[in-house]
């Protein structure tokens, strides 16, 4: 028999964090793992609770609350997933972030991605404002992202975080090389269209479809072909 004691509700007045409702439609359909949700939820928690607009969070902040570090490790794994989580978030678009350094410490302040935050961040980055006594702010370093991302951004288009989602599915489904392929043989046939590029990794994975490289090479060698022909014909009738 469990000893939890049932949750007896909401209070009809209380405190009380706001989540955007584009939130719903444009970002959790994009998050992998529960860190994604918890990060988000927790930044946003804690950063509606300051005042002014410079509301920033760290990783170590969220992670001192024992509510959430016991959330984190029961539900997502952990530390790792609390960063894997606010990574995420970054790449969603749904957090911003600015690195601040000196006084002896480095750390990451993450802002809700909110008009008020980014005229905060760009203020921050810009020398006007500053986030923590001593600190000088930067842009982080943005990590590595996956080649089909770039491809997808100069063959078909702007990345919504819907797209992106696919994308990374796709990208650790498929070979790097049949990616390419892929968007190039789109891009020949003018066609800038993700549902046309993905259908065609399916096809080619499948083998309902020969890969357009294995046409290139058939078609060369009959070139070839052709060539040492003609020249043995011209070394015979010599």
């Amino acid at each position: 028999m469990s000893d939890t004691v049932p949750f007896e509700g909401f209070p009809g007045i209380g405190k009380a964090t706001a989540v955007p409702n584009t939130f719903f439609s444009a970002v959790l359909p994009a998050m992998r793992e529960p860190g994604d949700l918890l990060a988000f939820l927790w930044v946003a928690r804690l950063a509606q609770e300051q005042q002014g607009d410079a509301r920033f969070v760290t990783a170590d902040q969220v992670w001192a609350l024992p509510d959430a570090a016991s959330t984190f490790e029961v539900l997502a794994g952990g530390r790792e997933s609390l960063d894997r989580g606010l990574a995420r978030c970054l790449e969603l678009g749904a957090l911003l972030a600015v690195d601040l350094a000196g006084g002896g410490r480095e750390e990451t302040a993450y802002f809700i991605n909110n008009p008020a935050s980014r005229r905060a961040v760009a203020r921050a980055r810009g020398g006007d404002l500053e986030l923590r006594p001593g600190a000088i702010a930067y842009e982080p370093r943005p990590a590595r992202r996956p080649n089909i991302f770039h491809l997808y951004e100069e063959h078909v288009g702007t990345i919504t975080p819907l797209v992106a989602e696919r994308l990374l599915a796709a990208a650790e489904e498929y070979p790097e090389h049949l990616v390419e392929s892929a968007f190039r043989e789109a891009a020949e046939r003018n066609v800038r269209n993700w549902k046309y590029i993905e259908r065609m990794l399916q096809n080619w994975s499948e083998g309902n479809q020969r890969h357009e490289t294995s046409g290139r090479d058939l078609a060369e060698r009959r070139r070839r072909y052709a060539g040492d022909g003609a020249a043995g014909s011209a070394s015979r009738s010599g």
